[in-house]
């Protein structure tokens, strides 16, 4: 009989701790929406902890960025900014979008065109480390070159 407890204790234990771990997983995060300038393929990246910039905003759950013709963005915000905690973002959808020059939205790309990407940390020689994120938009001929951004580099 104490045997019988002792099982469906532990079981108890194992259905509780698994489901805090399937519920924290999939907890959401902050949704990313591009506007990139008409006819824009390439590489954007974002720059992080860079005093003076612009810290990101949430609204509606979801960070739109701004993106210029350069493809670069600097925000004061920390790389982590919108994430579930600082070693998860979180699920998330992410869209892009160009905009016409009053930041109208002309056309939504389509996922095939947003590629691949990452996020890193570089240190120029006699500079303290730079963190950043960059994400390729465009077709697979431009995710394979890579992103060789003078924003990174």
């Amino acid at each position: 009989m104490a045997f019988k407890i002792y099982v469906g204790i532990v079981l108890i234990i194992f259905i509780v701790v698994v489901s805090f771990i399937i519920i924290d997983d999939n907890e959401p995060g902050v949704d990313q929406t591009y506007l990139l300038p008409k006819g824009f393929e390439g590489c954007v990246v974002i720059n992080y902890d860079v005093k003076g910039a612009e810290p990101l905003k949430v609204k509606n759950n979801e960070i739109v960025y701004k993106v210029p013709s350069d493809g670069i963005i600097n925000t004061s915000s920390p790389m982590e900014f919108g994430w579930v905690n600082k070693e998860e973002s979180g699920s998330y959808q992410l869209k892009a979008y160009y905009v016409g020059k009053n930041g109208e939205r002309l056309q939504e790309l389509p996922s095939d065109k947003i590629r691949f990407g990452a996020n890193g940390t570089v240190q120029e020689h006699g500079k303290p480390e730079r963190d950043y994120y960059y994400q390729i938009f465009g077709s697979k001929k431009t995710e394979d070159k890579g992103c060789h951004h003078s924003g990174i580099l």
